[in-house]
């Protein structure tokens, strides 16, 4: 009976290595697309969720002014977050791409607009050398009283992922 031994210090042969290399790259191509997918939802959620922090601070804002009888004036909205993210890159009037990369949040006084740079490709929105999500802190106005702030998009900044 003949019986096969390896060297202890021997190493892998050229055929193991290249099963090895490809069981690599098919569980690679399985697994890349689905976390790109998961990493783009991730994404989309935070930027919904963010709106709606930012959304629920102007209402708490609007609520303090009228019960202390002060005027309602348009405003950056992240001042009035308990918790200010830490992809907020403050006012900055020009918004780009340098002052606030992908992946974070600014806000423009000109025009009063949040804006967001996605860390995805999207479709639309508005550029300035790359896509950017914009809302604007507009005025909700009763008989000729403003009574309110919200955030709004208009069809010229639409976008999809």
């Amino acid at each position: 009976m003949v019986t096969l031994r390896r060297k202890p210090d021997s190493g892998f042969t050229l055929i193991e290595l290249v099963v090895i290399i490809v069981v690599l790259g098919i569980l690679a191509a399985i697994a890349v697309p689905k976390l790109f997918s998961v990493s783009e939802e991730a994404e989309k959620a935070s930027v919904a969720n963010m709106v709606s922090s930012l959304e629920s601070a102007l209402s708490v804002y609007t609520a303090k002014q009228f019960v202390n009888g002060q005027s309602i004036a348009v405003h950056n909205p992240f001042d009035d977050l308990s918790n200010i993210p830490t992809n907020y890159k403050g006012t900055n009037d020009p918004v780009t791409t340098v002052n606030t990369p992908n992946g974070s949040w600014s806000w423009r006084p000109t025009g009063n607009w949040i804006m967001y740079n996605p860390k995805t490709t999207i479709t639309g929105g508005w550029t300035n050398g790359e896509p950017f999500i914009i809302y604007q802190v507009q005025t909700v106005v009763d008989n000729g009283e403003t009574v309110g702030l919200r955030l709004t998009t208009t069809p010229a900044y639409t976008y999809t992922w």
